[in-house]
């Protein structure tokens, strides 16, 4: 079954089927996947991205569509709006598809070069009971996450120094596609998101939802919740 983007992720969990297990770090894969994210930079255009993607095959893996390069995998969706085309990529990682990749390409108006404008990457663990990769940190007796708190503050009620692991992250930015004019117009900036699990001292778990807050340099609870 096709598994969700870190937006949707809370619905998926709350749904997901309850197993035995404890969080751990980072496997190789995790790993070689995040690096592939990190690589893959908003405003590449979709040859620049296939790259990352397949390596020196990548050619073999694009695709002349309508005046556009695009990739031959089928896309999830594709969009005209405005003179603007939009495609939508989803990508199960792996041999065992513990992980996947959403990425979001677009054009300028009335242009046929798509670039990465959003990306996501999400890491499950059938052993974890909230079927996430869950934080090695857990939340204090008592403890409560509030919205606004900062990294250095989330990470005061936690055990443990630092966040531990995130079970997604995500980043979205327009400037390569639309004018400063526009995007002041539409109120459209970039942001990133990380998404984190915590073990409760009691036996539960919280999911909390950080955004990167790019003028005093540090990650902020936007929302959190019970699960």
């Amino acid at each position: 079954m096709k598994r969700m983007t870190t937006t949707v992720l809370a619905a998926m969990i709350a749904g997901a089927t309850v197993c035995a297990g404890s969080a751990s770090a980072a496997t190789k894969e995790e790993t070689k996947y995040t690096t592939q994210y990190t690589n893959l930079k908003t405003g590449m255009t979709m040859t620049e991205v296939a790259k990352i993607l397949y390596g020196k095959d990548y050619k073999k893996q694009l695709v002349k569509k309508s005046g556009s390069t695009v990739l031959k995998k089928q896309a999830e969706s594709t969009e005209i709006s405005y003179g603007q085309k939009t495609k939508f990529y989803y990508f199960t990682n792996g041999k065992n598809g513990d992980s996947d990749t959403s990425l979001i390409f677009m054009t300028k108006k009335n242009s046929s070069v798509y670039r990465l404008i959003g990306k996501s990457f999400d890491i499950y663990r059938e052993n974890t009971k909230s079927a996430a990769r869950e934080s090695t940190r857990k939340l204090a007796k008592g403890a409560k996450v509030k919205k606004g708190m900062t990294a250095k503050q989330l990470d005061a009620i936690l055990s443990g120094t630092g966040l531990g692991e995130w079970t997604g992250i995500e980043a979205t930015d327009w400037s390569s596609i639309q004018s400063k004019a526009d995007l002041a117009a539409i109120g459209a900036e970039k942001s990133s998101y990380k998404t984190y699990v915590f073990p409760t001292s009691t036996g539960g778990r919280k999911m909390v939802l950080m955004s990167y807050d790019y003028k005093k340099k540090t990650f902020k609870v936007a929302d959190h919740m019970s699960l």
